[in-house]
């Protein structure tokens, strides 16, 4: 039996399969970019190997050692992600608790931007060792490592973005008698957000990166020790196994902390 309808329904019916093929169309170039860009970085890796076997091993040889033994990359792995996740938490918190005291009492501002910047533009190299000589060769080093090389990036774009407030809006909320901790969290938070999980993007993939480097010393656990180890005995496959363990998992953070955004930011 035909079901009669007004006209606007039928075209709206008739339109409708168009943008789902236009969002088709736009999704095959995201996904096949990517792979397309993979395949060719394996394809350059192979012709390296070949060319030059003391700079790259054959990519085969990397995936089959990671396979071969994947307890031995997942526990070096659990050490360097373990001193990661605390100290960029920690540096995180830090930062964001630092960004909204001098958001609330800007004169605040004078007294820690320099120290920030001191810690920011020293090398994390140079502190590792006295690290370990005043915390010993535990955890801790690496956490506060790690905690130093991610508070930068967060205390900046926290202070831009609690900053970054429409005028007309803080207006309204004023003219309004808002007190500030409403102004603070339905107003500031909100417009923050964009710069806060920009920032978060790039926090995740240097505490991996700080963990890693805070290893090269102090330790024979963790991605970084295995690296060096594997420098020292002049093993590559082994070497860059553990690089593409560690820049996998950074693109796996990288990852959860865009769907983190997606699920929050909705607008």
């Amino acid at each position: 039996m035909a079901v009669q309808t007004f006209d606007g329904v039928q075209e709206a019916a008739a339109e409708s399969p168009a943008p789902r093929r236009r969002a088709a169309a736009r999704t095959v170039p995201r996904v096949l970019a990517p792979v397309v860009l993979f395949a060719l970085l394996g394809i350059g890796w192979q012709w390296v190997a070949a060319e030059q076997p003391s700079v790259l091993p054959p990519l085969g040889g990397v995936l089959g050692d990671l396979t071969a033994q994947p307890g031995f990359y997942l526990s070096n792995l659990r050490e360097t992600l373990t001193s990661a996740l605390i100290g960029g938490a920690a540096g995180i918190g830090v930062a964001l608790l630092l960004a909204v005291i001098v958001v609330h009492a800007p004169w605040l501002g004078s007294a820690v931007m320099p120290a920030a910047v001191l810690i920011h533009a020293t090398p994390i190299l140079a502190i590792a060792p006295a690290l370990i000589v005043a915390f010993g060769f535990g955890r801790t080093p690496h956490v506060i490592v790690v905690a130093l090389i991610t508070f930068f990036p967060m205390l900046i774009n926290a202070i831009t973005g609690l900053r970054a407030v429409d005028p007309q809006a803080l207006e309204v909320f004023r003219s309004m008698a808002a007190s500030r901790r409403d102004v603070f969290f339905r107003l500031r938070v909100p417009s923050s957000l964009g710069y806060l999980f920009s920032s978060g993007k790039t926090c995740v993939t240097l505490a991996v990166i700080g963990a890693i480097v805070s290893e090269f010393t102090g330790t024979d656990k963790g991605i970084g020790a295995v690296i060096v180890q594997s420098t020292t005995y002049l093993n590559l496959v082994q070497m860059w196994g553990a690089i593409l363990v560690a820049a996998l998992c950074s693109l796996i953070l990288l990852g959860l902390v865009g769907l983190a955004e997606r699920l929050v930011v909705r607008w």
